[in-house]
């Protein structure tokens, strides 16, 4: 919120969504009232101000009074001049509204909002919470003086005014524990009533409020004063509208153990646990607050948990606490001069030796309970009680809880006060959760709710005497009976109450008891016993699947779709894939539940702003089919979203998709957006529920390492790239299961595509996704050989299709067999015909052929035919480099560059133009010359084309892929050479010569014999005994490289000293270790290319392949006449009116229905066949442990036998 403050009174104070109107001091409603008709008008032409991108808010719907959290409707005859009435539930969604001294003022409402909240409205959504606790808090804006004000009017302290005397002390001491001379002047004197605090106190304007700052410790909270009689609702507005809490999801009550003692190691760990779990939940703790005891331990875990949190996950640590037993309580007074806000110095004095207490240094929120006693414990049990009860009967909007808050007590050991607050718990029908072994009372109950038999006054007292013999040896025989009372009456009611063992401590056994409790108090409650909906919200939201599976999904019990979609909804935000799984296997009918609210909802408020920009970076570099499908699915649900940043190519209008497209596919929907968000388990659920399961996979396969190349996140990388793999290893598993039931279903499944991942079909996400392991299965290459032989059958021989190349009368002798037979008889020899000529094989190999030719007869020309004038074998090789260029023309495609090879084959023709240019200009000898040059260099390019054609080889196309990395492996090399060869060329040029104006010899000292030095070739001009002047000069106008510099002598200067050190020094570098270096890499790179020798081939292989099967069915030079038609009809069809097909729609064929049914019983043998072997795994796994048991326990017998022996 952006808020604009004035400080002059009846001023309008404008926030992006609210307006606040302060008041002057003394000010009331009818000055309200006054000044309201005056401002209206300002106020709503600040409302269309602040919300120009909602016109059609109406500004006059109405208006609401707000005070003390209670809305009132104003009546709209009142002078305020409003026209309509007001709406409900200002609290969650609030546009525009005035606060006016307590009061707040409100009107229209955002069009946004009521969308979205129409659906849930529908049943169709689970409201959150937490939006609803931070709007609600966002509307009530307070200053300091306003908090204090409202503070020092709703809140009291007390004191004693009645001085009677006890009897019992020897000072002058009130039966309220303070001294008389402590208490305030004009007290009266008691002597014949017994005191009672509502009879000899009196509530003033409480004192002790503000901020507290521990010294030397740099802590700070919040604490105040108040009256034991305070009201539980303005204590948690207090708390919840000043102190800015979070309305709580969950409340943990702890008491016991409130003097100090050695926490033990194991209920330490339970601490812990229970710290992390109001952590994430969002749970307030109450605890005593002191520092003394379990109150103490659980601050320090507090702190421990909080060091490298941010604020916004801070736990909520509230100690309630009793001001009269406080110690130094006089510092949290305020100074009569204190107007605003206080901030308290308050000292921890852990040696004072006197019954009062030190409050807990690490608490966030302190209340201290004041009845007007000193020195006596316990007095704010009362209002504990009672706030505890107020917030566990709290309605809350679509709570997981039945629509409240719940709230559990956690008991550990404890006395005489920790009982009688768990005897109040269960009349108020709070569960409780008892950690057996941490002594005391929590002994006593756990030792007698785990008891068989009926419960007797004597059994319970033995426990008392077993768990407690001092504390019941102090007390009377009638305190003993209340206290076995007690304990009777909270064992009536066994289902309030959950036992954890403090020596099975566990990572989840804390959660699981906080549950199990919850549960329990929840399915027993009259109101809500019935209420399944509601217990199953509560399991899922503490994740107790098996909790749900046998008390709630029980046969006797049938649900509707409908009845689950709340659920199914959280289940999927909270990312609980069991619990989907459940809701799917009892009914869910997830094609009806995912509408397109539900999608929506999911991509905009339950999508994470970072995947959307990866995966809008990826989009933006990789630019394929299935990435801006997405993005652009994406972008279309979270179009009312605001994108803080965009980038130049986003701010010009998108295409979005269409919606139906989307609702014909809703769960390939959901698996991408759980996929995108490495849902691991989640997406895998879903995965089982889609349609083109193997196209799904492989769709996921690419969309993870399309994202995981830009994630910054290296971890992230990885994940996604695991999670990438396992759905590679699922597409071969179940493809590999398909093919082995039915071949010809399972190739159909190759080539099906589907409009929900970009019309892609498997092999070309595969390819993309760089998913060799599917792409080398046999099926996959079975499939492909069907496409490069065409109806070629693939038994036979190469040798005899070449030959029939050139005597193709073989074909209608039945030297070539295919597949299939023609229908018709008579025209059996032209199929024939038909069939091997158009084989992509066939024209492979007639292109191979005339590729050679064409590189013969480009050598004949250069080499025995260039004239000046092009004779006709020079002519005949232009028109085959025009075929060329009409063949790459053809092929030309969006991702044509991605390919090395045709880069190559453009360069190849660009340069040949550029040839015949400068070849043409005969009359010029240079240009003439030049254009030869040029052809020479070209045919380098063209030659090294053949290496590409022969990738199909199984025995070369493995060498060629390694020839292709280790050309990389020379690239980084080079880099690091170059650094040793400049470094050294320039320290030698510098030492040996001086001032060498010709470049091109500068070029060769430093770089072209450095560079031969490498290969063994040893510089002679660094050596003084062996320098030849005669082959250099010096003057450097001659074709010699400049003479080294020499002295009066006439000899060389250079010190021998230097340089022959110098060169040996570089040669040891470059020839030992460098060149070794790069041997190593080629090693590796060979080695890590043969070890998947075959999978790497059978990759490279597809793309020939689909090349050639993408290819005109003619072959070179013979396509000329091909294209020359193509070019005809495409100029005839421009003449013509051209007719519009509309695109059909995938899914739509039968074909396609019934090879995705088919798939879908393989996917559901599939995952049999896993969860068999999976328990299978399992079941030798235990029966390997029982075997090592039952060795064990032989070894101990035996060991027994031995000490026996021993004695």
């Amino acid at each position: 919120m952006f808020r604009k403050k004035y400080q002059r009174p009846g001023e309008v104070v404008g926030l992006e969504e609210q307006y606040v109107l302060k008041r002057k001091p003394g000010g009331n409603l009818s000055e309200v009232k006054e000044t309201i008709s005056e401002l209206i008008q300002i106020l709503m032409n600040a409302v269309l101000e602040f919300r120009p991108d909602h016109p059609h808010c109406p500004v006059d719907e109405g208006i609401a009074i707000v005070t003390n959290n209670e809305e009132k409707c104003v009546d709209p005859k009142t002078p305020l001049g409003i026209k309509n009435t007001v709406r409900s539930s200002h609290m969650s969604f609030t546009a525009a509204g005035m606060w006016y001294n307590k009061y707040f003022f409100n009107f229209c409402k955002p069009a946004h909002f009521t969308d979205t909240m129409r659906g849930r409205r529908n049943g169709t959504l689970e409201s959150s919470k937490s939006l609803y606790s931070s709007i609600s808090r966002s509307t009530d804006v307070y200053s300091e003086s306003d908090l204090v004000q409202f503070i020092q009017e709703n809140f009291k302290k007390r004191e004693c005014v009645f001085f009677t005397k006890d009897a019992k002390s020897i000072d002058n001491l009130c039966k309220c524990g303070y001294l008389k001379s402590q208490h305030m002047e004009g007290t009266q004197l008691n002597n014949n009533e017994k005191w009672n605090y509502k009879k000899h106190t009196k509530e003033f304007p409480t004192d002790a409020f503000g901020d507290i700052e521990f010294e030397n410790l740099g802590k700070t909270g919040k604490y105040i004063r108040l009256s034991c009689d305070t009201d539980s609702e303005t204590l948690y507005d207090l708390m919840t509208q000043h102190w800015h809490l979070k309305t709580p999801n969950l409340i943990i009550s702890v008491t016991g153990g409130a003097k100090n003692f050695a926490l033990k190691p194991r209920m330490r760990k339970i601490v812990s646990r229970l710290i992390y779990i109001a952590q994430s939940k969002g749970a307030w703790i109450f605890t005593g607050g002191t520092h003394y005891g379990l109150m103490k331990y659980i601050g320090e875990v507090v702190r421990d948990n909080t060091i490298s949190r941010s604020s916004e996950e801070n736990v909520v640590a509230i100690g309630i606490a009793a001001w009269g037993m406080v110690s130094n309580r006089e510092s949290l007074i305020r100074n009569c001069d204190a107007e605003m806000y206080y901030s308290a110095h308050y000292i921890m004095d852990d040696f004072k030796r006197d019954p009062l207490y030190c409050l807990d240094n690490n608490h966030t929120h302190l209340i201290l309970v004041d009845n007007g006693t000193n020195g006596y414990p316990a007095t704010e049990a009362k209002l504990r009680t009672q706030l505890e009860k107020y917030i566990s009967e709290r309605i809350i909007p679509d709570s997981n809880y039945g629509g409240k808050i719940p709230i559990v007590c956690f008991v550990q050991g404890g006395g005489k006060e920790t009982l009688k607050a768990i005897n109040t718990a269960v009349k108020n029908k709070i569960p409780c959760v008892v950690v057996e072994g941490s002594g005391q009372i929590a002994d006593v109950i756990a030792s007698l709710a785990d008891a068989e038999g009926t419960l007797t006054s004597s059994s319970v007292k033995e426990r008392l005497l077993r768990y407690l013999p001092r504390t019941l040896s102090r007390l009377m025989e009638e305190e003993t009976e209340s206290w076995i009372r007690w304990i009777k009456e909270v064992l009536e009611n066994p289902h309030l109450l959950t036992v954890i063992k403090i020596e099975e401590a566990g990572d989840e056994i804390v959660s699981n008891a906080i549950s199990y409790a919850l549960y329990k108090a929840f399915s027993t409650n009259e109101q809500d016993k019935d209420n399944w909906n509601g217990q199953l919200k509560l399991l899922l939201e503490w994740n107790q699947l098996d909790l749900a599976s046998e008390e709630i999904f029980t046969n006797d019990r049938r649900w509707e779709s409908a009845d689950l979609q709340d659920v199914m909804f959280t289940a999927l935000v909270k990312d609980r894939p069991k619990f989907v799984r459940l809701f799917l296997e009892n009914g869910l009918n997830l094609r009806k539940f995912l509408n397109n609210d539900i999608l929506t909802e999911l991509y905009t408020n339950n999508f994470s702003s970072l995947v959307f920009k990866n995966l809008q970076i990826a989009k933006n570099s990789y630019n394929d089919a299935l990435l801006t499908f997405v993005w652009k699915m994406v972008e279309d649900f979270r179009r009312g979203v605001k994108i803080e940043e965009k980038s130049g190519k986003d701010d010009v209008e998108i295409q979005l998709l269409d919606v139906s497209l989307i609702t014909r596919h809703p769960l390939q929907a959901l698996f991408i957006w759980a996929v995108l968000q490495n849902k691991k388990e989640l997406s895998k659920v879903i995965w089982e529920q889609t349609r083109g399961c193997t196209l799904a996979a492989l769709g996921a396969s690419k969309l993870l390492k399309s994202l995981a190349k830009v994630k910054n996140d290296i971890n992230a990388a990885g994940e996604s790239e695991e999670l990438a793999n396992e759905y590679e290893t699922r597409a071969v598993e179940l493809f590999t299961e398909c093919y082995s039931s039915d071949e010809d279903l399972a190739e159909q499944l190759l080539i099906y595509s589907c409009e929900a991942w970009g019309g892609s079909n498997c092999l070309e996400l595969a390819v993309e996704a760089k998913d060799q392991q599917f792409i080398a299965q046999p099926g996959v290459q079975n499939f492909l050989s069907k496409q490069w032989y065409g109806e070629i059958s693939r038994d036979t021989k190469n040798w005899k299709i070449i030959l029939c190349l050139f005597l193709f009368p073989l074909i209608s002798c039945g030297f070539i067999s295919f597949r299939k037979k023609p229908a018709e008889r008579s025209q059996k020899l032209l199929f024939y015909y038909a069939w091997f000529f158009t084989s992509p094989f066939v024209v492979f190999s007639w292109t191979v052929i005339f590729y050679i030719a064409f590189l013969l007869l480009f050598a004949y020309v250069l080499l025995m035919d260039f004239q000046k004038t092009p004779t006709m074998l020079e002519l005949l090789l232009y028109v085959l480099v025009f075929i060329l260029l009409c063949d790459e023309w053809y092929m030309n495609g969006s991702k044509y560059f991605s390919d090395l090879w045709n880069v190559m084959d453009t360069l190849g023709i660009f340069y040949f133009l550029a040839g015949i240019v400068f070849r043409l200009h005969s009359s010029n000898e240079t240009a003439w010359y030049s254009g030869r040059v040029i052809f020479c260099l070209d045919y380098i390019i063209f030659t090294l084309r053949l290496i590409h054609i022969f990738t199909v080889s199984r025995n070369l196309g493995p060498k060629i892929i390694m020839l292709q990395r280790m050309l990389i492996d020379v690239f980084f090399f080079l880099f690091l050479f170059a650094v040793w060869m400049v470094a050294f060329g320039v320290a030698r040029q510098g030492i040996l010569r001086k001032n060498e104006q010709r470049w091109e010899w500068i070029f060769r000292s430093v770089i072209y014999e450095p560079y031969l030095a490498m290969f063994g070739q040893y510089p002679t001009d660094i050596d003084g005994t062996t320098y030849d002047f005669d082959q250099c000069t010096s003057i450097g106008n001659e074709s010699k490289p400049l003479c080294v510099e020499v002295d009066s002598n006439n000899l060389p200067r250079f010190p021998e000293w230097i340089t022959i050190p110098l060169v040996c020094i570089y040669m040891l570098s470059t020839n030992i270790l460098l060149v070794n270096l790069l041997i190593a890499m080629f090693g590796y790179t060979v080695g890590s290319v043969q070890e998947n020798n075959d999978q790497v081939w059978k990759f490279q292989r597809y793309f020939l392949v689909q090349e050639y099967c993408s290819r005109l069915t003619i072959p070179f030079p013979f396509v000329i006449f091909a294209y020359i038609y193509m070019v005809l009809r495409k100029l005839f069809k421009c003449c013509c009116k051209n007719e519009c097909k509309q695109p059909s729609i995938c899914c739509s064929r039968n074909e396609d229905n019934e090879t995705l049914a088919w798939e879908a019983v393989m996917k559901e043998n599939y995952l049999v066949k896993i969860n068999t072997k999976a328990n299978d795994s399992s079941e030798v796994m235990a029966q390997q442990f029982r075997q090592l048991e039952m060795k064990l326990n032989d070894m101990k017998c035996l060991l027994k036998d031995i000490a026996n022996k021993l004695r």
